[in-house]
């Protein structure tokens, strides 16, 4: 399992937005983004970058304390320790107080042409 160092995402928020910063947990621990760009309102973009500096066995984006978020799209851009950056894209989810969105996915296999 590689070493997850940097975790970058834009999140596009949809109709209803985010009441507080958010956040992600890494292996069971809420950690806060290091960097936070944009909004998280209703219709709002925003960037995140976090340093977990950890090995995911899980890797997850918490909900909201109260109320529901909609994400209408997340690109999320994972630099591992063995190999460039790759990238995932996830359509729309709903999250609340007792939902949270799996974002760990392996590197796809590298495919060649022969």
């Amino acid at each position: 399992m590689p070493r997850l160092e940097t975790l970058e995402m834009t999140i596009e928020t949809g109709k209803r937005g985010l009441d507080r910063a958010p956040a992600y947990a890494i292996n069971g621990h809420q950690l806060d983004f290091n960097e936070i760009s944009g909004g998280n309102g209703s219709r709002e973009t925003m960037r995140l970058v976090g340093s977990p500096q950890s090995f995911p066995h899980s890797l997850t984006l918490t909900g909201p304390d109260d109320g529901f978020w909609d994400i209408e799209k997340i690109e999320a851009s994972f630099h591992v320790s063995d190999g460039g950056p790759y990238t995932v894209r996830l359509g729309a989810v709903t999250l609340d107080r007792e939902t949270c969105l799996n974002l760990w996915y392996d590197r796809p296999p590298q495919l060649l042409d022969v």
